[in-house]
């Protein structure tokens, strides 16, 4: 990363953590705000979302590994890992399909970097963890099913 684009990314980063504190900016607005080209916060099906990314035809890749449990003891907190093997990876985007609102987690790789994110999902029933990758013009997907036994989002 240069060094320009580093302290623009910091400057802009901290000017919206300013406005959120200081209540100019509701976090929601930060988090739409946030997500470039789209606002997948507010599609409600898997399907929309593929559509607004451009995504519809993403290609299914074994390169593409979903690190989550089978069964999540408790849906309030469900670990997430997503690694890419897939050679120019920019983005990845992660949605729990059943879930009131699919999307959850979009993650800009950048040049150079590692292409593996981690995070703690609210899944509310037992669903499929989808992974959408974007490397070059071209997007790839795949999934996992963890499987919910309490909590979550409805309980």
């Amino acid at each position: 990363m240069k060094r320009r684009s580093f302290l623009k990314s910091t400057l802009v980063a901290s000017a919206a953590g300013v406005a959120v504190t200081s209540g100019i900016l509701g976090s929601s607005n930060v988090f739409a705000a946030s997500v470039v080209g789209a606002d997948l916060a507010k599609a409600k099906s898997v399907d929309e979302i593929l559509t607004m990314l451009g995504a519809a035809d993403a290609a299914e890749s074994d390169k593409i590994k979903i690190k989550a449990p089978e069964i999540a003891e408790n849906g309030a907190v469900v670990p997430v890992g997503i690694t890419s093997e897939i050679e120019g990876t920019t983005e990845i985007i992660s949605l729990t399909a059943a879930n009131p609102t699919p999307f959850a987690a979009r993650y800009m790789i950048g040049e150079g970097a590692e292409a593996a994110v981690k995070s703690r999902f609210k899944m509310g029933m037992t669903t499929d963890v989808i992974a959408i990758v974007k490397a070059g013009d071209k997007f790839y997907t795949a999934k996992t099913n963890v499987k919910v036994t309490k909590g979550g989002c409805g309980g």
